[in-house]
C-alpha cells in the first residue's frame, strides 16, 4: 500500500441498519451491499441524548458531553439560564481535522452541521445545517461562489417542517432538486480539491425520514394502506439514489482510499408528545410568572414573522433580519421564576427532556433528585397512559470540565418513542400523536459505522463502537498521536491483522503536541519560502 493516504468519511444523517439492512437482504442498494461484504460494520452508538448538534460534534472530537458541554443544538454556556447555539467555536481547535491540519495534511470538511462560522484548516470546510445560505458559510471564503457556479444558487436545508410540505409529492420533487446540486458540489470537491482527508455529510437522509416514517412504518399510527405504500417506494427510491451516489464517489476515488460511513444517531417511529414544562409546573417544580415583556415581545415577533414573508423583508439586510429576530423571540425561560422554582427546564429541542436542579446545597439537591425521579418514573399516573420512562444523569454517565453545564436529568419516554417538548406551558400535557404530520420519525441512539478499503477487515460485523471512537480512529490511521483528553478508542478490530494499522500501537499525547507540531510546520514553510526566492 502507499505511504499516501487517503480518507473519504461520509456522513449519512439519522441513517440507520434498521432501514438499510433489510433493503441490502432484497438487493435495493447494491454498493451498500458491497461495502458491508467487504467491509467491517456495526452499530455506531451515539451520545445520549442522541442530537444532531451534540452528535456531530463528539464524533469530531472524540469527546463525550462531560467535555463539550453539548447535548444539543442549543446548551448553556455559563450557570446562567440562556441557552446558546452550537457553532463552530465547539470545534475549533480539538477537532480530528484541526490536529490533521496542523500535522500538515490537506483536509477537506463539507455541509457539516453547526460548524458555523468556517475558519481556517489546511484545506477547505463549508457549513452545514445551523447556517444560511446567505452567510459566509465557507474557507476559503471564495469557495462558495465557485459552487454556485458548478450548481447554482447555494442551498443547505429542505425544512421539511414547512406546511407547504403537508403535499408530500412537493417535498420529494424538492428533496431530488436539493440533491441535485449537492451531488455536483460534491463530485466537484472531490475531483478538483486536493485532500487527504474529506468529510462529507448528507443532511437529507435525516430530514426525509422524520418526515416518511408514517409510510414505512406499518405499525405507525398514521400509516394509511390507500397511500403509504406508494410514499414507501419512493423512500426506497431515495435510498438507492443515496447508494448510487455513494457508488459514483467511490469510483472517483483511488484504490487505496479507506471509505467510512457514519451517522450521528438512529432513527425510529414518533407517536406521543408530552409537554415537560406544563409538566414541571403541575408538579410543582416550576413557579411562573406572568411576564407583560414577553406578552409584548411575542405579539411584535408575530407581527415580525407576518412581515418577513412579505416583499417588505427585502428592504432590510440578511443581518438586520436575523438582529430583529433574536431581539423580538421569546423563551419558556421569560416565564419561569427561577428564585422559587425547585426545577426547571429550558427549551432545548424535541428528542429528549431535559430537567436543570435548583438547589442552594448538595443536600437539597439530592432531595429534589430523588423527588424528580420518583415522580418521573410515575408519569404514567399523570398521564393516564401506560408509558416506560428512561432516566440518566449526565453528570454520573459523563466526566470532564464541563459536566456541570449538563442537565442534572436526561430522560425520555418509551425509548425515544415520544417528542418532548420544553417551550410551552399551554400545550397539552400528553397526546398520542406524532409531534406533526411532517415529524412522524424520531432519533433514536443506534447510528451506523462501516469502514472499506486497503486492510480493513472483509466481511466483519463489530461490536461496541461508540461514535467518540471515530476521531482517534482517524488519527491513528494516519499514524498521527490521539490527545490523551479525547475518551473515544482506536476501533483497531477494524483493521487486517497484517495491515499497518493493526501492526501500529496507538500512541498517545497530550494535545500540546499538536501546537508545537503547528509551529514546527510554520517554521518549515518560512524556511523553505526563503530558499524559494534566493535568501538562505
Amino acid at each position: 500500500m502507499n505511504d499516501f493516504q487517503k480518507l473519504l468519511i461520509i456522513g449519512l444523517d439519522g441513517a440507520t441498519w434498521d432501514i438499510l439492512m433489510p433493503l441490502i437482504k432484497e438487493r435495493k442498494l447494491p454498493i451498500l451491499e458491497k461495502l458491508v461484504k467487504n467491509g467491517s460494520y456495526g452499530i455506531l452508538e451515539s451520545t445520549i441524548p442522541p442530537v444532531t448538534g451534540g452528535a456531530w460534534l463528539s464524533l469530531a472530537t472524540g469527546k463525550t458531553p462531560g467535555k463539550t458541554g453539548i447535548i444539543d443544538f442549543l446548551n448553556k454556556k455559563d450557570e446562567g439560564y440562556k441557552l446558546y447555539p452550537t457553532s463552530s467555536s465547539d470545534f475549533k481547535g480539538h477537532s480530528f481535522w484541526d490536529y490533521l491540519s496542523k500535522a500538515n495534511k490537506k483536509v477537506g470538511i463539507f455541509n457539516y452541521p453547526m460548524l458555523f462560522p468556517p475558519y481556517k484548516v489546511n484545506g477547505f470546510m463549508v457549513s452545514g445545517l445551523g447556517s444560511s445560505p446567505d452567510d459566509n458559510i465557507s474557507h476559503p471564503s471564495f469557495l462558495k461562489e465557485e459552487l454556485e457556479q458548478v450548481a447554482g444558487e447555494y442551498e443547505i436545508y429542505v425544512d421539511y417542517h414547512n406546511k407547504k410540505y403537508e403535499n408530500l409529492d412537493l417535498f420529494i420533487s424538492d428533496l431530488n432538486k436539493f440533491l441535485d446540486k449537492f451531488e455536483k458540489w460534491i463530485y466537484y470537491l472531490i475531483k478538483n480539491k486536493e485532500w487527504e482527508v474529506l468529510f462529507l455529510v448528507f443532511s437529507v437522509t435525516d430530514w426525509v425520514q422524520h418526515i416518511m416514517w408514517r409510510h414505512i412504518d406499518e405499525s405507525h399510527p398514521l400509516y394509511d394502506p390507500k397511500i403509504s405504500p406508494k410514499y414507501k417506494e419512493e423512500f426506497i427510491k431515495f435510498w438507492q439514489r443515496i447508494d448510487k451516489i455513494l457508488g459514483n464517489l467511490l469510483d472517483m476515488v483511488p484504490k487505496d482510499t479507506i471509505v467510512f460511513l457514519v451517522s450521528d444517531h438512529g432513527f425510529g417511529p414518533n407517536d406521543q408528545v408530552f409537554n415537560l414544562a406544563k409538566w414541571l409546573a403541575m408538579k410543582g417544580y416550576i413557579v411562573r410568572r406572568r411576564n407583560i415583556k414577553k406578552l409584548i415581545k411575542k405579539y411584535a415577533y408575530k407581527v415580525a414573522t407576518i412581515v418577513a414573508k412579505t416583499p417588505i423583508r427585502e428592504l432590510f439586510s440578511t443581518k438586520t433580519r436575523k438582529s430583529v429576530g433574536n431581539v423580538l423571540r421569546t423563551s419558556i425561560a421569560d416565564e419561569i421564576n427561577f428564585e422559587k422554582s425547585k426545577a426547571y427546564c429550558l427549551g432545548h429541542t424535541i428528542p429528549f427532556g431535559a430537567i436543570y436542579i435548583n438547589a442552594s446545597n448538595e443536600k437539597e439537591r439530592d432531595e429534589i433528585r430523588a423527588r424528580l425521579i420518583n415522580d418521573l418514573r410515575n408519569i404514567s399516573k399523570d398521564i393516564r397512559k401506560e408509558v416506560e420512562v428512561q432516566m440518566y444523569e449526565p453528570k454520573k454517565l459523563y466526566s470532564g470540565e464541563k459536566v456541570n453545564l449538563l442537565p442534572d436529568i436526561i430522560f425520555t419516554i418509551n425509548n425515544w418513542r415520544c417528542v418532548i417538548i420544553e417551550d410551552s406551558f399551554d400545550k397539552p400535557l400528553f397526546e398520542e400523536k406524532s409531534f406533526s404530520t411532517r415529524h412522524t420519525g424520531a432519533h433514536r441512539l443506534n447510528g451506523i459505522f462501516l469502514a472499506y478499503g486497503s486492510g480493513v477487515k472483509k466481511g466483519q460485523k463489530i461490536d461496541g463502537a461508540k461514535i467518540y471512537d471515530v476521531a482517534p480512529t482517524i488519527l491513528h490511521i494516519f499514524g498521527l498521536p490521539i490527545p490523551k483528553d479525547m475518551d473515544g478508542r482506536v476501533l483497531i478490530e477494524i483493521f487486517e491483522e497484517d495491515s499497518k494499522f493493526a501492526k501500529r500501537k496507538p500512541k498517545y499525547f497530550d494535545s500540546s503536541y499538536y501546537e508545537k507540531k503547528g509551529e514546527d510546520e510554520k517554521l518549515k514553510k518560512a524556511i523553505n519560502n526563503l530558499k524559494l526566492k534566493g535568501k538562505i
